[in-house]
């Protein structure tokens, strides 16, 4: 058996790990802002009907579903506007991001080091540290990170197998 080879490999694992890890936070922040996005323009859209709804009931409307369709227009603002700090969908996306970040930082240390053995300016033994160190960085990460749903790992998955950062075959093995 070649020397070192299951150093690499385990290189190359910690790698695709790292893959997954920045992917599937990167989902997860999108997925987040999407929906604060759309709470937000829901929020906007309801307060303007509110607003003019309520000129119209007070001043021009004796239809008793008018003024009930504007009071439900009103609840349903004064909800989403309470909704939308509760939630804090904003702050939710940025903390994923940060995690994805640092997944993508250990990826691309990854590739370093395995490039630095592959042109033989690290040896075994420097290589096999800087792997303990990264699994102790990842582990650090992973204490702290926030939660994915199982489809955002499966949107990343699906992602990687389909091409969407450009991977080659060889990149996308473990």
């Amino acid at each position: 058996m070649e020397k070192g080879k299951n150093t690499i490999e385990e290189l190359n694992k910690f790698r695709i790990d790292c893959m997954y890890g920045k992917k599937k936070h990167y989902n997860a922040r999108d997925r987040y802002t999407g929906y604060n996005r759309i709470l937000g323009i829901a929020i906007v859209g309801l307060t303007a009907i509110m607003g003019t709804s309520v000129y119209f009931s007070l001043f021009n409307s004796n239809i008793p579903l008018a003024k009930f369709i504007i009071i439900l227009f009103t609840l349903v603002s004064v909800v989403l506007n309470a909704l939308q700090p509760h939630l804090n969908l904003e702050k939710r996306a940025l903390g994923h991001k940060v995690v994805a970040d640092k997944y993508l930082w250990l990826m691309k240390e990854v590739q370093r080091v395995f490039a630095y053995y592959k042109d033989g300016n690290k040896t075994l033994d420097e290589v096999q540290e800087k792997l303990e160190r990264m699994y102790q960085e990842a582990k650090n990460i992973q204490t702290d990170e926030p939660e994915t749903s199982q489809k955002d790992y499966q949107k990343a998955r699906d992602g990687v197998k389909n091409d969407e950062e450009g991977y080659s075959e060889k990149e996308k093995e473990i």
